[in-house]
């Protein structure tokens, strides 16, 4: 019994519907444990998590994996540099860059959040039947992969 032969929708369509929906409810949760955080929005609780996992980065560079817009990744950071969570300073080897640091405080503040975010996956995860756990990690790995090989490839446009 599946979602796509029980009301008579393409299997393709019940699997775009069901990814959104997983993405929806995911992001839903991520956005009440933001709430939680000590910083003032989910924007600046992901500039704190992704300097935490993939280390320093320029201004720019962060606005691309983030995929927000510069103006308002800009307010963010100076909002977070207020705050004493991060440094934004000159590039050392390219003048007309920015780079973005995490502080002691900043880097403490990222550690529990990701301490927060990974336990509430685990606990999602733990809803799961035990012996379906092993498959679906390894079912969110390949998924990861190939979304990061869509958002990679060159047909990853849009509205075709």
């Amino acid at each position: 019994m599946t979602v796509a032969t029980d009301n008579g929708m393409p299997a393709v369509t019940a699997s775009g519907l069901l990814l959104r929906d997983v993405t929806r409810l995911f992001l839903t949760l991520q956005q009440r444990n933001f709430a939680c955080c000590d910083v003032q929005s989910a924007t600046q609780c992901s500039i704190l998590t992704t300097l935490l996992r993939e280390g320093d980065q320029t201004l720019s560079a962060l606005t691309r994996r983030l995929n927000l817009d510069k103006a308002w990744l800009s307010r963010s950071t100076d909002d977070l540099v207020g705050q004493g969570l991060i440094v934004k300073g000159p590039h050392p080897t390219d003048r007309r860059a920015l780079n973005v640091t995490l502080t002691d405080a900043g880097r403490t503040a990222a550690a529990d959040l990701d301490r927060t975010l990974n336990a509430q996956a685990e606990r999602v995860l733990a809803r799961l039947p035990e012996h379906d756990r092993p498959q679906a990690r390894r079912l969110l790995s390949a998924l990861a992969g190939a979304l990061q090989a869509e958002l990679d490839g060159d047909d990853s446009g849009c509205c075709r």
